[in-house]
């Protein structure tokens, strides 16, 4: 059997190619997603805008990463559901009741 052949390889290395100067980092802010999430007025105001879009999944995604930041026996407690229940309800599979969702958002924006 024959072999292939195949193109050569190209004349052209790294070392050749300009080279360009990147952009100072004036202008960037840091920014702290932990410090941003334990905010109460700012997750409320994005739990709000996942009911107004109707999007369940988003809203539950943010609750649960949201609550992981935060002592989720205390929340349990505050709101009178099982700590199992809590867990279930923020699950990808979970399907939260509109009382235990209304439940949480009470507890979080108060």
């Amino acid at each position: 059997m024959h072999k292939k052949k195949i193109s050569k390889k190209p004349n052209i290395s790294f070392e050749d190619m300009p080279s360009a100067k990147l952009k100072t980092r004036e202008g960037l802010t840091v920014s702290n997603a932990s410090a941003r999430m334990r905010d109460k007025n700012l997750i409320a105001a994005a739990l709000w805008e996942c009911l107004k879009d109707d999007d369940v999944e988003s809203f539950k995604e943010l609750l649960r990463h949201h609550l992981e930041l935060m002592n989720k026996d205390n929340l349990a407690k505050k709101i009178g559901i099982s700590r199992r229940t809590l867990f279930r309800m923020l699950s990808p599979e979970g399907n939260p009741t509109l009382e235990n969702v209304s439940k949480i958002v009470h507890a979080l924006c108060a």
